[in-house]
């Protein structure tokens, strides 16, 4: 199962367009035949399913990072709008 999560984060990543180490806070769950893979990059947020025996990509999902969670990552100095 192991081999099939990691073949399932690869797939996702090249789905992205992007490499895996480029990939943050990736959280992998199982359900009905299917590998749900959640992660971030330094500007997105990604949802992505593969099928569990084929490996294929059957749906994918992505959105901005909210500007909160943007301005979480900046030091003190540039949180400072005034």
């Amino acid at each position: 199962m192991v081999n099939k999560r990691n073949m399932a984060i690869c797939a996702a990543a090249q789905e992205a367009g992007i490499l895996e180490q480029d990939m943050r806070n990736t959280l992998v769950s199982h359900q009905d035949g299917l590998i749900n893979i959640c992660f971030t990059t330094e500007w997105m947020m990604y949802e992505c399913y593969v099928d569990e025996e084929s490996l294929e990509v059957l749906g994918f999902d992505y959105r901005p990072l909210p500007v909160n969670m943007l301005l979480a990552e900046l030091p003190e100095s540039g949180q400072d709008a005034s």
